[in-house]
């Protein structure tokens, strides 16, 4: 009882700091949602691009240490990942803690406060292996502590829409007119999506996730359908972790994104449980129970990358 105990005060104390964080943020913004790209790209020429988007909460935000991600791979593979790849760039918004100045390299500190990384790494680092002569455009926006339920609410749940769902929509609308006006050729591949842990602290949110979240696949394949295939946009969701002492209801929300996935072979879940990832190592003194550990989140990446790959012409 005391170590669960344990675990849901430090629970609360993580959704404390990041709520306050979210209601300072959209306090000052209000109902004007615009962005604005930094010009930091070369002329595309007409080249032809890859676009993938990637959303959700803290786990895609990217909560994973960097200074774990330095001991955990060779000193090799790490300088290749602080270097970050020619060929793909990502323009991120990290919880309001950390915004990249438009698009940049996709490379290591790119998650939040700098010091943390998100799937975004693996995912650039897999792509720029199996695709080292095409070029790619990650747009991330994603906040920690937040829920589907109403945060990220999308209009067919016929609710009101989630101001993270707005957001999101106007991040990856100024992301991709950018990139035209540079003379891209660009194609949105596939949407990557990391969230649920905060729908399953109430059953409440957790009974309503499927339908929100077959809503908000639906939602988004018509907000970007004018930059995708005339089959849609893929959506690539992944599972929380299976610890119901942390995450109290987490098999009513895998067990709604097992029924999703099965709507559509366009829609695929990656079981983040069957594949080990881990969110008990790091820090070493006190694991953060929410967050993966660095090399779990690195896999993540390659793990979104993969199922991307099987939607590339």
């Amino acid at each position: 009882m005391k170590k669960q105990t344990k675990y849901l005060i430090l629970a609360a104390i993580i959704v404390g700091v990041l709520a306050i964080g979210l209601i300072i943020f959209f306090a000052t913004r209000q109902d004007d949602i615009s962005y604005t790209v930094e010009d930091t790209l070369p002329d595309g020429g007409g080249k032809q691009a890859r676009v993938i988007l990637l959303g959700g909460q803290s786990n895609a935000s990217g909560c994973s240490r960097d200074e774990y991600l330095k001991t955990g791979v060779s000193s090799e593979k790490y300088t290749s990942l602080e270097n970050g790849f020619e060929n793909v760039y990502i323009n991120y918004f990290a919880s309001n803690t950390n915004v990249s100045p438009g698009f940049v390299k996709s490379s290591t500190k790119q998650g939040e406060a700098g010091g943390f990384f998100g799937p975004e790494l693996g995912l650039a680092a897999k792509l720029n292996e199996l695709y080292p002569d095409e070029t790619f455009f990650i747009i991330k926006w994603a906040w920690g502590d937040t829920n589907l339920y109403d945060q990220w609410l999308s209009p067919s749940s016929n609710g009101k829409t989630g101001k993270l769902y707005q957001h999101f929509v106007a991040y990856v609308e100024a992301s991709m007119e950018y990139l035209l006006s540079k003379n891209y050729d660009v194609k949105i591949e596939g949407m990557c999506w990391m969230q649920g842990e905060s729908d399953s602290f109430s059953t409440k949110n957790a009974t309503n996730y499927e339908t929100h979240l077959r809503n908000l696949i639906q939602d988004m394949r018509k907000e970007f359908s004018r930059y995708t295939d005339d089959d849609g946009m893929a959506f690539i969701d992944a599972t929380i972790n299976n610890n119901p002492v942390f995450w109290v209801y987490c098999d009513m929300v895998n067990a709604s994104k097992e029924k999703v996935a099965e709507d559509s072979p366009l829609n695929v879940l990656i079981d983040t449980n069957i594949h080990g990832l881990s969110c008990k190592r790091e820090p070493i003194d006190s694991p953060d129970l929410a967050h993966f550990d660095a090399m779990s989140q690195l896999k993540l990446g390659y793990l979104f990358a993969y199922e991307v790959a099987k939607f590339i012409e």
